[in-house]
This record gives structure tokens, C-alpha cells and sequence, in this order.
């Protein structure tokens, strides 16, 4: 299999919600980041860290369409460029936003996730803008 068809299959994987699947190809020591501004982002460590990631993601959002358009394989790298859509749990609101992975594979498994997306258009759903005080 190659980078860019295991890849495709962790997008598959998460179209169709099945996270165990993703999970079962993390290296124990891939590192897993995204954005710290989101409810969900941080840095995580292996597939417990990427666990904890889905796990914060669903609590918070309901993804509503997630499309990768293009991956560009160089050397032991992935980089994916698409489009991702939530709901808020929160408030009901719904956010799209384009996006772009950084994915680093050694040994067949995945040993780094990066994400990148626009951190405003999520935020600006997930909690409900509160009145000046004044």
C-alpha cells in the first residue's frame, strides 16, 4: 500500500465513523496536533493521544461533510488539501472550512498528523457570542 492510499483509507475510515480503524494505524510514538485554540486541538501522543482527539471532536462538533480533494506524496510524506463542514453541539450552528493535513508515515503506520483550518470559522460556531457588559 502506498502513503497516499493509506491515507486515503484513514479518510474513508473517518467518512464512514469508524475511528477504531484510524487507530489500529497509529505508530505508538506519531505525534497528533492540531490548532490548541480548538476545543479539540493540542498535542497528542500515539493512538491513546488520537483517541482522545476524536473523542473531544465529537463531544464538541458533528461532522456534516468532510471531502479530501488532492494528496501530494513526497517521500515518506502526505500532504491533503479538502474540505471540512461541522455542527456545533452546542449551539446548532454550522461551520466549513477548508483544510490541510500534513501526514508522516514510516514503517507502513502513521508517525505524525499536523492539521491546519481555519481555527475562526469553528471557534465563531461552537459558543454563542455573549453581550457586552457595560
Amino acid at each position: 500500500m502506498s502513503h497516499t492510499q493509506l491515507i486515503d483509507s484513514m479518510y474513508d475510515a473517518f467518512s464512514r465513523g469508524d475511528i477504531a480503524c484510524i487507530l489500529a494505524q497509529v505508530a505508538p510514538g506519531a505525534s497528533w496536533r492540531q490548532s490548541k485554540m480548538l476545543p479539540w486541538g493540542g498535542d497528542y501522543t500515539g493512538p491513546e493521544g488520537a483517541r482522545e482527539f476524536f473523542a473531544k471532536l465529537a463531544a464538541e462538533m458533528e461532522t456534516t461533510a468532510f471531502h479530501a480533494h488532492q494528496n501530494i506524496e513526497v517521500g515518506d510524506e502526505v500532504f491533503s488539501f479538502g474540505y471540512y463542514e461541522g455542527r456545533s453541539l452546542s449551539t446548532g450552528k454550522t461551520a466549513g472550512s477548508e483544510w490541510m493535513f500534513r501526514w508522516r508515515i514510516a514503517d507502513g503506520k502513521i508517525a505524525g498528523y499536523e492539521a491546519y483550518i481555519d481555527t475562526a470559522a469553528m471557534l465563531a460556531v461552537i459558543a454563542p457570542k455573549t453581550a457586552a457588559v457595560g
